[in-house]
């Protein structure tokens, strides 16, 4: 009741997911796309990045611990979780497109894939709607504690679930990868079941009669635990760490934990919790709004065509291929690579240079050698534009800073990020790997401008679901690059 009374008194809020997160990030970046202007998710004001030139003088720790103290003010405050609504949630989605077209012949709706999705939906030239929110409640696990993540969830998780039958609530927790915000931070995230009212109302009146809705499906599993209706918990995330380290531990887990002083030893598998497979906490997608959309499509009278691979990377391949066959549609050669990874990320800047986009899921190995497989498929000519990623955890499946150097071989690289004396932690390089970038392709004029539409982009996602065994689209350490299937209707 207490939360109730204090939820009832907050200020109306028309954003409650960080701006930087991958459903609103990917919205404005196919948002700034339609308006042809540059695309960066972190807009950050001048008197912040003045702050942040002077931290990045400090040592690592010091850096970290500022950016820790920094992401603690900017979350909701417990008492939030009572006032949260879906309706709340999707019209700050779909606030970003109010300058967009009016009309669009296609909608990408799913899976919040960075920017493997945003690639996507431009080269559709269409518009897309996410399955997941990430709320970011403020308090965290200092110790690194399983138990201490469960106690806040139980006090968050009621109050969104009750008001909210349309979601399910996913508490992820990440103290390796996301080890520096998991200590003050409980992140929540939220995913539709059901198509919501708001989406309804959106497609019908921006997409064509007879558009296409496409559905991005991103098969991905993670063991999960069960905490109630609606309601589980996923333990570790994806990179090159297995979910069954993350569960019951391993001496480089431990090593890595006393190093940065943790007392938490031998993994997160909880007392007394059941863990089984489910669709993973950032990429999978929950099979109840698949078939949702479906039948909405099959009432209005619109082509559904459902994209579903089982490795979130297979997205990326896809969106690369999409935009070369845009390059051939246009009688263009492309110029470069350009390599994205997580938020560091824009479609503008593809488009404006006529670069072939292939997103990276994080900085670790894994991505590391998805890069090395993809590059080996790709024209030795084409030089690579690498934005490097930062971060602000040190997980013992990081890359370091030679190591993609070194996957990129003999290639021309013009790298666009973080320093070797300062990765990943370089905190100007959170907004000068986009200034670079962008002198590179402002420089380097190759306007790209042809579209494709729904069927080109389902040819393209079965002709690769034929390639999956090719060497370069395997997975080493967390599934292979297989399980497609595209239906039109």
């Amino acid at each position: 009741l207490n939360a109730a009374r204090s939820a009832s008194s907050l200020p109306p809020r028309r954003e409650w997911e960080s701006r930087d997160s991958a459903s609103p990030a990917v919205g404005r970046a196919v948002a700034a796309g339609h308006a042809r202007r540059p695309f960066q998710a972190l807009d950050l004001p001048f008197w912040r990045r003045l702050l942040m030139m002077a931290l990045n003088g400090l040592p690592h720790r010091l850096r970290v611990a500022a950016v820790r103290l920094d992401s603690r003010r900017a979350a909701l405050p417990p008492a939030a979780a009572a006032a949260v609504r879906t309706e709340h949630l999707v019209t700050a989605r779909l606030a970003d497109y109010q300058a967009a077209p009016q009309q669009v012949d296609a909608m990408v709706i799913g899976a919040a894939l960075g920017g493997a999705a945003a690639h996507l939906t431009q080269a559709l030239g269409g518009l897309f709607l996410p399955q997941p929110f990430v709320l970011t409640f403020r308090g965290g696990s200092p110790a690194d504690s399983l138990e201490q993540h469960l106690a806040r969830v139980a006090r968050l998780a009621p109050s969104i679930m009750q008001r909210n039958p349309d979601l399910l609530t996913l508490s992820h927790f990440d103290p390796v990868h996301d080890g520096w915000l998991t200590r003050d931070v409980t992140h929540i995230r939220l995913k539709l079941l059901r198509l919501p009212q708001g989406y309804r109302d959106f497609i019908r009146a921006r997409l064509r009669p007879g558009g296409a809705l496409v559905f991005l499906d991103c098969g991905a599993r993670w063991p999960q635990a069960t905490l109630g209706p609606r309601q589980r918990l996923q333990v570790g995330g994806w990179g090159a760490i297995d979910a069954q380290e993350f569960l019951q531990g391993s001496k480089r887990l431990d090593a890595w934990l006393a190093k940065r002083g943790s007392p938490h030893r031998g993994g997160w598998a909880g007392a007394g919790l059941a863990f089984e497979s489910f669709p993973e906490s950032e990429w999978g997608v929950e099979s109840e709004l698949v078939q949702d959309t479906r039948d909405f499509a099959a009432v209005h009278g619109y082509r559904f065509i459902h994209l579903r691979f089982s490795h979130p990377q297979a997205f990326s391949l896809l969106a690369l291929k999409a935009q070369r066959l845009r390059c051939v549609k246009q009688g263009m050669e492309p110029q470069g690579i350009l390599v994205e990874s997580f938020g560091h990320y824009d479609p503008v800047a593809a488009d404006r240079a006529g670069l072939l986009p292939l997103w990276l899921i994080f900085n670790t190995w894994d991505s590391r050698e998805f890069l090395q497989k993809t590059l080996a498929t790709l024209p030795a000519h084409l030089p690579v534009l690498f934005c490097g990623l930062v971060t602000f955890s040190r997980p013992p499946d990081m890359v370091p800073w030679g190591g993609w150097w070194e996957a990129m071989g003999d290639r021309k690289v013009y790298f666009f990020g973080p320093r070797a004396s300062h990765y990943p932690a370089d905190l100007p390089a959170l907004w000068r790997w986009h200034g670079a970038l962008w002198r590179w392709v402002t420089s380097h004029p190759r306007s790209l401008h042809a579209r494709l539409d729904a069927e080109d982009l389902a040819a393209l996602a079965e002709k690769l679901e034929r390639e999956r065994h090719h060497p370069g689209h395997e997975r080493a350490a967390s599934g292979s690059l297989c399980g497609c299937n595209i239906n039109g209707q």
